[in-house]
């Protein structure tokens, strides 16, 4: 039997990802349905995110598809895009600046393809202190931290390595908005557009790395150590 061509196994690596984001939607569901659950705030949302570039790509590929044929929707997503490129108070260290989210509009305009950390975040990743949502009575963050979880996080964390092993140059962290917008505009719009942006913006981190702490990663006692209400899916 032959082996698999770049493209199958492509698409086999962002199967994987969509069942890893379908396990932490089970997950956050469950965690909303506590006194601990998002209050959609949206203050998170002022975060400048920093993700895999394969998560760049499904967000891009998830645009191209909900705009396909209406190339004036899609060019204002990608001029919010650049918008993003313009927030002098953000920075790499924080990630928070003065604008929200460029895929923030009243509420989340990418939900049923939002990044995984925003799906983790105050579900296995402790929340920030402008985080409205209910503490512990110690002031942690209500979280699930145990082996399953550090099992579904593995599992999504290999999806992204191996994607990098597949494509070495794109195996890394980039900022969100330059990252969607490398899968949607064409080089030289790129080039021009990073020629007049600050180059804070067009940093870059070997591999996967996120700027929340995970909860389940941490070497000293874990805070919390929630029980899942349900079975988790058997992840190998």
């Amino acid at each position: 039997m032959a082996a698999p061509d770049l493209a199958e196994r492509k698409a086999a690596l962002f199967a994987l990802l969509e069942s890893s984001y379908g396990d932490l939607n089970e997950v956050q569901d469950a965690h909303n349905a506590t006194p601990y659950g998002c209050q959609r705030s949206g203050h998170c949302c002022r975060v400048g995110l920093q993700v895999h570039v394969m998560e760049c790509e499904n967000v891009a590929r998830h645009l191209l598809a909900t705009y396909k044929g209406d190339e004036d929707g899609l060019e204002a997503v990608v001029e919010r895009l650049e918008h993003a490129l313009e927030d002098d108070a953000w920075t790499w260290d924080e990630s928070v600046g003065s604008h929200m989210c460029a895929f923030f509009e009243d509420g989340c305009t990418i939900y049923p393809f939002r990044p995984g950390v925003c799906r983790a975040y105050g579900v296995v990743i402790g929340v920030d202190e402008w985080c409205p949502r209910n503490k512990l009575a110690s002031g942690d963050s209500y979280v699930y931290a145990q082996k399953e979880t550090d099992r579904m996080m593995a599992r999504l964390y290999r999806t992204l390595d191996n994607y990098g092993k597949l494509y070495p140059k794109l195996d890394k962290t980039v900022y969100m908005p330059v990252g969607v917008l490398g899968f949607l505009v064409p080089p030289e719009r790129l080039r021009k557009l990073k020629a007049k942006t600050d180059k804070k913006f067009w940093r870059s981190h070997k591999g996967y790395r996120t700027q929340f702490e995970p909860s389940y990663r941490t070497k000293r006692s874990l805070r919390t150590n929630v029980k899942f209400p349900f079975p988790l899916p058997q992840v190998k």
